[in-house]
């Protein structure tokens, strides 16, 4: 007797299923849950509420919210209900014999579909610009996270409508494949138009950043004295203060999306690289600012100077580790290849034409010209060279005014 395997049914997992929608929250919102530990400071926008129950533990270090703020339920089942009446006004008017423009399938059905993309591209524009205040992280990091919130609800939202609009009979079998294809390109519209506003407000999360990052160096390192003649035991304030700042900025991206919240962390830690660089690079230009606003280069700077900078450095990066962000720690690395060249006692030997690929193994990121620019600012030495350098680390290079000027002669010919 032959035995044949009974059918297994697929689950809904593997049939691709979506679990059954929850009341109050429509078309898949329910989804957008978040862990928060107890130690976090929860909801700091006030914005994004808390779900009916907690995470998996069951205790309060577990409790769950929901990225997105109360409107945003509201915002769906609002553009749900124009859909729905949108409908029943088509179906009505051809009962009457009105005909709708043919497009691609059913005219009628592609005339709701037209109304639901308009709708969503005008909830996610009034999103953006009802919340945002200038200025204010928290706000602009919520708003983006519900304009993510409506982008998630659209292919449930449009594949609800199709599936009702194919039940009431405005979708002939004949015209099935023209109008699930309109129905695509229309979801595909609506989804772009959310794109665009998190795209918008990203960029102005970044703004905001990235002007209070050159806010604070500015008022920090303004006057800030880089010839230091001694090497601290603790990171300058303007890198604790900075980091601070981070630090605060980084905690309240918690209703981005993990790709979003992991590029800003990128982007900050990027600019402030960057800043700190050109900084200590650029060749110095007129007291004061540069045009652009953004704070002028070192004019003087000492091996000391350097030491401790690297001592920022380290701390920068120490940072950025500590945020599991992977790999956010390598913003920084130009920033620590152009410190540790200018201290590493071989430098001399370095800069020599026989030991180019030497140094451009040992210090990858390492620019001459920078190392140039470095070099016509750093302040030598005076006399009494052996002594300083015995007061000095023993893996600190510290230059004296000759060797600085035959230094400079020789990275200048190069150039």
């Amino acid at each position: 007797e032959r035995l044949v395997a009974p059918y297994k049914y697929p689950s809904k997992k593997e049939g691709n299923i979506p679990e059954p929608e929850e009341v109050g929250l429509p078309f898949g919102l329910a989804d957008l849950r978040q862990q928060k530990k107890g130690g976090d400071d929860l909801n700091k926008s006030a914005t994004s509420f808390r779900s009916g129950g907690s995470g998996g533990g069951g205790g309060k270090d577990q409790e769950e919210f929901f990225t997105f703020s109360q409107s945003v339920p509201l915002v769906v089942r609002s553009i749900h209900a124009r859909a729905i009446a949108c409908a029943s006004f088509a179906l009505s008017q051809e009962e009457l014999g009105q005909s709708f423009l043919q497009k691609k399938g059913s005219g009628s059905a592609c005339y709701v579909l037209d109304c639901v993309e308009e709708c969503v591209n005008v909830a996610a524009v009034g999103m953006k610009d009802a919340d945002t205040e200038e200025g204010n992280i928290d706000k602009a990091v919520q708003v983006m996270a519900n304009v993510a919130a409506l982008q998630h609800s659209l292919p449930r939202l449009f594949g609800t409508l199709m599936r009702g609009m194919t039940h009431v009979g405005m979708i002939r079998s004949d015209q099935l494949a023209e109008t699930f294809q309109y129905a695509e390109a229309t979801l595909k519209g609506a989804d772009k138009a959310c794109d665009n506003q998190v795209g918008s407000m990203y960029s102005l999360v970044y703004e905001i950043c990235r002007n209070k990052i050159d806010a604070h160096l500015s008022y920090a390192l303004e006057g800030f004295s880089w010839v230091q003649k001694s090497v601290r035991d603790m990171p300058n304030a303007y890198c604790e203060g900075l980091i601070g700042y981070m630090r605060n900025v980084f905690d309240s991206l918690g209703p981005m999306d993990e790709g979003s919240r992991a590029g800003l962390h990128f982007s900050c830690c990027g600019h402030v690289s960057e800043r700190l660089v050109r900084i200590l690079s650029d060749r110095p230009v007129e007291e004061g600012t540069r045009s652009d606003g953004s704070l002028s280069p070192i004019s003087k700077i000492d091996a000391y100077g350097l030491k401790n900078m690297s001592k920022d450095v380290d701390e920068f990066k120490s940072f950025a580790t500590s945020t599991g962000i992977p790999q956010l720690g390598d913003c920084f690395d130009e920033l620590k290849s152009i410190t540790d060249a200018m201290l590493d006692p071989e430098l001399p030997t370095l800069l020599r034409p026989e030991h180019a690929e030497a140094r451009k193994r040992k210090y990858p990121y390492l620019s001459l010209e920078k190392v140039g620019n470095i070099l016509e600012k750093y302040v030598g030495a005076g006399g009494g060279i052996m002594g300083i350098r015995g007061k000095a680390q023993e893996d600190m290079l510290v230059l004296d005014k000759k060797e600085v000027l035959t230094l400079l002669n020789l990275v200048r010919s190069y150039l």
